[in-house]
């Protein structure tokens, strides 16, 4: 008997992690049919989604609240959809302020679908008390870091499972021998209002390091961001640039540049797997950090500075993160191999906090029990 598999993304970063989950679960059972909302890398895996994860893709509560009509509209959508399709499970991946109100409508409607989350909210970064109601509607939490356990235990069933991205049977962290340092990567991120935010901030940076270097500049995307970000360079006149969209591309540029600047999110793990220098920005709206600003119980953005305790990498943030100041800190990396060495060393004995050996398999497994 066919098992059924309704899987809900919410931005590219879970739309990548769904895609290399369907394909071990095609690996280890090939009658099982999926249906979804996602994107470009759950589509090639011959899954048809919904609609597309572009069409929900907004950045910071004024943008959600503008979009808020659009974005209920989807949801319904999607509740209805996931009724028709009547799948024994629904697994979700991140955007929980998007998956949970999915689920939350399904479960009042058919409590016996399972459903199973990976990527736990960040309640121990800001808004804790969601843990509290998160048992309502989620049946088993997958979690990507060893310390979240503490924060959920007793409230909800959930399982340490490691990052998919740094599951060992596929990734490895190796740094590349044939090292040339001509590149340099940036990267805006996948959301249009992201990528307009970050991208003049870049063309800026570029051709002040343009004086005095000669980079090719790497800029990893999706395809179908591919034409926003080259639009950008058509009016800069700036033409030292490659812009990537295959995994295989982007982990090439990446391991041999010299230096990785990105605006915060899940691309910076990609960055460090390939074991590539870093520094983090991240810039939203005046509105959007005021209201956000309160919540925030940590004094790191980044992933592997938390584990840490300590800022392994440089995080410049809302008001740091202006073309000086990435600039200077950029420069400093540039300079000095010292520098951009010991932060590698560092940030990597984080890393191996999350790494775990067959983390697919794992989570696998927990969508097909």
């Amino acid at each position: 008997m066919s098992k059924k598999i309704f899987i809900i993304t919410g931005e590219s970063s879970g739309d990548k992690i769904a895609s290399l989950v369907i394909k071990k679960i095609k690996e280890k059972n090939s009658n099982v049919i999926f249906s979804a909302v996602g994107g470009e890398y759950i589509k090639s895996e011959n899954v048809s989604c919904i609609f597309d994860i572009k069409d929900i893709a907004f950045m910071g509560f004024v943008d959600v609240v503008r979009n808020i009509f659009s974005i209920q509209r989807k949801i319904n959508l999607t509740v209805k959809k996931i009724i028709e399709f009547n799948p024994d499970i629904i697994f979700s991946i991140d955007s929980p302020d998007f998956s949970f109100r999915i689920l939350k409508k399904i479960k009042k409607l058919n409590s016996k679908i399972k459903t199973l989350h990976l990527v736990a909210p960040q309640v121990w970064a800001w808004r804790e008390n969601r843990k509290i109601i998160i048992n309502k509607f989620v049946d088993h939490l997958l979690l990507l870091f060893p310390f979240e356990s503490k924060y959920f235990d007793g409230f909800v069933r959930n399982s340490f499972v490691g990052h998919p991205f740094f599951d060992t049977s596929l990734f490895d962290l190796n740094k590349s021998e044939e090292n040339n340092m001509k590149y340099l990567t940036l990267c805006p991120g996948s959301r249009n209002s992201e990528i307009k935010t970050f991208m003049p901030i870049f063309l800026e940076l570029i051709n002040k390091i343009n004086i005095d270097n000669n980079f090719i500049f790497h800029f990893p995307s999706v395809s179908s961001k591919k034409k926003l970000i080259n639009d950008f360079f058509l009016e800069s006149g700036i033409n030292n640039y490659v812009i990537t969209t295959t995994e295989e591309e982007k982990n090439f540029y990446i391991r041999n540049s010299i230096l990785a600047i990105s605006k915060s999110g899940t691309i910076t793990l990609d960055i460090c797997k390939n074991k590539c220098p870093l520094i983090v920005i991240y810039k939203t709206s005046f509105i959007n950090f005021l209201l956000i600003k309160p919540f925030i119980n940590t004094k790191f953005g980044n992933i592997l500075n938390i584990i840490a305790n300590k800022e392994i990498i440089p995080e410049l943030i809302q008001n740091n993160c202006n073309i000086d100041s990435i600039y200077k800190k950029a420069h400093e990396f540039i300079n000095d191999e010292a520098l951009r060495k010991k932060q590698v060393r560092n940030y990597t004995e984080a890393l191996k906090l999350i790494i775990v050996k067959d983390s697919l398999d794992k989570i696998s497994n927990y969508v097909l029990e």
